[in-house]
């Protein structure tokens, strides 16, 4: 059984480099990324439309690529498929939205095995080694080497932070800053200083109650600045933008040798 990358670093109190892979069933990319160096790829089911057996093969590229896959989930899908990308060969879940220390516990529950909380017990899938390792050390790797990762990005989640954070079973808190923006009325600042005061909350509850932290973070230098306040688990860019970014580089490398592009109704802000 494979061991957490997330986890063994976060337990060596060093900081975990990861970055969502997204944009399409894009294997390759994940793959590449953990093979770079990424110490996990963060899969998000919550605002794409991805099949499960979609899923299964970017989990299977993560697992190739040497990197941790964290799956975050849709949670109107429930208990029953909560638990499918761990059995894949997740190593961690996302749940978003998370509002309360009754939902924290929840998840708890559904994530986890006995005697931590009362996941359904499945040994013959990836995470088990397809059932080649006896159900007692499966159980226990599995309670060890997985990982739950709760989003505080709502004003109700900031206000119950540390009713939250002091939920046993779970082991990142995880912040986000866009909705967060929205919430308090500063749509897109995402270092605001209300959205800075709700991060220093979940920050001051993480180190309360014994769990890491982490949030997107634009660069490895904002990841230092936030390092510096305890953070630990911090997403660095996506294929999107890097895609979007790379795109729009080589656009404005050919304007300024060439002076135009070709304009169509496709080119969204491109008319020159």
């Amino acid at each position: 059984m494979r061991n957490s990358q997330v986890l063994a670093r976060l337990r060596a109190d060093k900081p975990v480099m990861m970055t969502n892979i997204s944009m399409g069933i894009n294997t390759l990319g994940v793959e590449l990324a953990g093979k770079i160096g990424f110490h996990a790829i963060w899969l998000d089911m919550e605002h794409r439309s991805f099949t499960w057996r979609e899923m299964e093969s970017l989990i299977m590229a993560a697992r190739l690529g040497g990197a941790d896959a964290m799956v975050r989930i849709r949670k109107q899908e429930g208990y029953a498929t909560f638990l499918r990308p761990l059995q894949e060969g997740a190593a961690g879940m996302m749940i978003p939205h998370v509002r309360s220390a009754e939902e924290a516990a929840r998840w708890v529950e559904y994530g986890k095995y006995g005697p931590v909380g009362r996941r359904g017990l499945e040994n013959v899938m990836r995470d088990s080694d397809i059932s080649l390792v006896d159900t007692a050390t499966y159980v226990e790797h599995a309670v060890k080497e997985t990982f739950l990762a709760l989003q505080i990005e709502d004003v109700e989640a900031v206000e119950a932070v540390d009713e939250i954070a002091a939920v046993p079973g779970f082991e990142i808190l995880f912040a986000g800053p866009g909705d967060l923006s929205n919430g308090y009325g500063v749509l897109g600042q995402m270092r605001h200083p209300k959205v800075m005061a709700a991060i220093e909350k979940v920050a001051a509850a993480a180190a309360k109650h014994g769990k890491w932290w982490g949030l997107p973070v634009t660069s490895v230098d904002e990841a230092a600045e936030f390092a510096k306040m305890g953070g630990r688990f911090f997403n660095l860019g996506s294929d999107f933008g890097w895609v979007r970014s790379g795109l729009m580089q080589t656009r404005d490398a050919f304007i300024e040798k060439f002076g135009d592009i070709a304009t169509s109704d496709n080119a969204i802000g491109n008319t020159y």
